[in-house]
């Protein structure tokens, strides 16, 4: 379950119940995995529209979408 205030996205576990928080950028992210949607092009995106390297920007993609699947907030595939 998701809400958007102030350009921000709200998340919640139904689950456990925990309530996340994503700033602006995560938020970004989030919008965009809506669809399937590989790591190499969100970067793209993301690189193009602020001011932060490739490998960092991969980097911390990474690492915010393996939070999310651990908090079973999305899935990953391997995709086609």
């Amino acid at each position: 379950m998701e809400s958007q205030i102030d350009n921000e996205i709200v998340a919640l576990n139904i689950e456990s119940g925990t309530c996340y928080g994503l700033n602006s950028v995560a938020t970004r992210i989030w919008n965009m995995l809506t669809a399937p949607m590989r790591v190499d092009d969100i970067c793209k995106v993301l690189v193009a529209d602020y001011d932060v390297d490739r490998e960092v920007c991969e980097h911390d993609v990474i690492e915010l979408i393996l939070q999310l699947r651990a908090e079973n907030l999305v899935a990953v595939t391997d995709g086609p």
